[in-house]
This record gives structure tokens, C-alpha cells and sequence, in this order.
């Protein structure tokens, strides 16, 4: 061993062996770690009755409650957004999400209602509110999510009662002038046969396209003062003077009359007994009613065979009875 060197078996720290692999380092963790902790509603109302709706809250748009306890929803019934469909004795609830005003209307009027369950939908399923797994069974309407809250709840249970009297007053059907001054086209003409034979021979064959006629007898019962009544659209009509023009379809008022009462057509038909297939004729004096089977294309030579048929039977000028 040389002088001033220091056994090396002296200086050489120990060192400690073992069989097995040193353990690992055992994880501490603060001790002062809480578990996490889900929302709650912290905030209460001014009643301070119930609390006030959280942001989860918002995507609920459906509830279901009894049967029974639907009336308690009555001063909700102006609410147009509130849909509701019975299904057994269950009662369910429809509403478009995240509105502030079912905000109030659920914590207040819902919430608190004994056996209430609450529903979302995602992707087209529904689930228990705060739960994720799809609960199945949900009877979703085809009628867009039920009727109105209005047509289920009424303020009052409603009972039918006969009227003390019945008494039936006829309806008088007239017309009267129309101080509304509405532009109205005419869809018929009421002229003389002398008139719509003048007429006749000057016009060509195409004016008597769509036209269509009825002739009957003077008001006097004298066939030489017969009449008819031409039904055509309107700048096809016969010129006629002393004719009188009417509008209307079904119902035949002259122009610048309404009917009195002012009722449609089919309520005016039902008025004065007139059937499907008839036609109405209102008059200042009173109305008409002519079946449409009567009415015949107009022609020249129809014309002229009716103008020759009522010539025929009146007296020739000079003769003696």
C-alpha cells in the first residue's frame, strides 16, 4: 500500500443489495381533495319557495303529470305553446325548448306537482331528464305534439240546456242597393224575346259561344210578351236596353243590388228551399227559382223558332175575333 492513499474499501460509501426490485413510490394525495360535486339550484325566488331554473333546465320540452291534476294548469290556457295529449291516465305536456317563458311557467306550475317526470330530446330520442340512456314508451303525437291546453282544460264544466222557447221567425230573402259601389261583372241578362231576336240576327256565330237560355211567358200571361234570361260570361251577353243585368252564380242579384240578408250563396239557396241543381233569381219585388235542366245552349236558329212560335198565336193586325 502506497503512502498517502486512502484504502479505497475506507472512502467508498456502502452500499445496500437486495434480492427483489426496489417498490415503487407510493402515491400521496392532498388531504384536503373533495369528490366533485354535481350543480345544484343554490338560488331561491323572491317567495323563496322554489328555486330559480338552472341552464340544464332549459332544454326539457316535455313533462308528464296525471290526469287529474290538469286543471291546476287552467290559468295557463292563453299560452299557445303549451300542447297537450292524454295517453291513459297520463297526461303529457308539449312545449318548444329553451323559451324564457316556460322558465317561470315550469318551476311554478309544474315542478311542484306530486308524480312529474321530465323529458329531453336529443338526436331524435327522448330521455328522463338527467338521465342518458333513451327511455322508450314516449307517446309522441302525430298532430303536431297534441291539441292546445285550451281544448283539454275549460274554466268550467259545461252542461247543455234547451231554450225555454223556441220560436222559428222565416227568413225573407231581398235585396237592397249596395252603397259599397263594388265593381261587379255581369253573368246574366234579363231581356225581352223581341229584344234577343233583334239582337240575334246581327250577331255572328261566334258571340253565341257559351251562352245559354231559359224563355218563359210575359208577367201578364201573354206569349207575346215572353222573356228570356241568357246566362254567359261577362262582354258575351246580348245587348238589351230594357234588360236587366245580374251577377252572381248560383244566386242572381241585378248590379247595384246585394242580397239582404248578405250571406253566401248556399246559405241564401237554403234561405228560400232551392236545391243543388236550382238557380236563384232575386228581384227588388222577390225571387226566383229556376231549375238549371231548363237552360239550353243559345243559337240563332233557337232564336228564331221561339220568335216564330209566339208570333204565331197572337192576332194578326185587321183581324176580326
Amino acid at each position: 500500500m502506497r503512502l498517502g492513499v486512502r484504502p479505497r474499501a475506507q472512502w467508498m460509501r456502502p452500499r445496500r443489495y437486495c434480492s427483489a426490485f426496489p417498490k415503487s413510490r407510493k402515491a400521496t394525495w392532498p388531504t384536503d381533495r373533495r369528490e366533485p360535486r354535481l350543480p345544484v339550484l343554490s338560488k331561491v325566488d323572491p317567495l323563496g319557495t322554489l328555486p330559480i331554473m338552472t341552464p340544464s333546465l332549459k332544454d326539457i320540452c316535455s313533462a308528464t303529470i296525471r290526469v287529474e291534476d290538469l286543471p291546476v294548469l287552467a290559468e295557463l290556457r292563453d299560452r299557445s305553446e303549451i300542447r297537450v295529449s292524454i295517453a291513459g291516465d297520463r297526461a303529457w305536456i308539449w312545449w318548444k325548448p329553451e323559451t324564457e317563458a316556460m322558465q317561470e311557467i315550469l318551476i311554478r306550475w309544474i315542478l311542484p306537482l306530486p308524480g312529474v317526470e321530465l323529458f329531453t330530446e336529443r338526436g331524435g330520442r327522448w330521455y328522463r331528464w338527467g338521465k342518458h340512456l333513451p327511455a322508450f314508451g314516449v307517446p309522441v303525437p302525430d298532430d303536431l305534439r297534441g291539441v292546445p291546453l285550451e281544448r283539454i282544460v275549460l274554466p268550467k264544466p259545461v252542461s247543455a240546456q234547451r231554450p225555454e222557447s223556441l220560436r222559428l221567425d222565416r227568413l225573407r230573402v231581398g235585396v237592397v242597393r249596395d252603397e259599397r259601389c263594388q265593381s261587379r261583372s255581369a253573368t246574366a241578362v234579363f231581356c225581352r224575346l223581341s229584344e234577343l231576336h233583334a239582337w240575334a240576327e246581327q250577331s255572328t256565330s261566334a258571340q253565341f259561344a257559351g251562352l245559354s237560355a231559359a224563355w218563359t211567358e210575359g208577367p201578364v200571361g201573354e206569349r207575346g210578351e215572353a222573356e228570356v234570361l241568357v246566362l254567359g260570361r261577362h262582354g258575351l251577353l246580348p245587348a238589351s236596353r230594357a234588360g236587366v243585368r245580374f251577377w252572381g252564380t248560383d244566386v242572381l242579384v241585378p248590379l247595384g243590388f246585394r242580397a239582404d240578408p248578405d250571406l253566401a250563396e248556399p246559405a241564401l239557396k237554403g234561405a228560400v228551399g232551392a236545391g243543388p241543381n236550382d238557380l236563384v233569381v232575386l228581384r227588388p219585388d222577390g225571387f226566383e227559382v229556376i231549375a238549371r235542366a231548363l237552360f239550353k245552349p243559345l243559337n240563332r236558329a233557337g232564336v228564331r223558332l221561339a220568335r216564330d212560335a209566339v208570333t204565331a198565336d197572337q192576332p194578326r193586325e185587321g183581324s176580326h175575333s
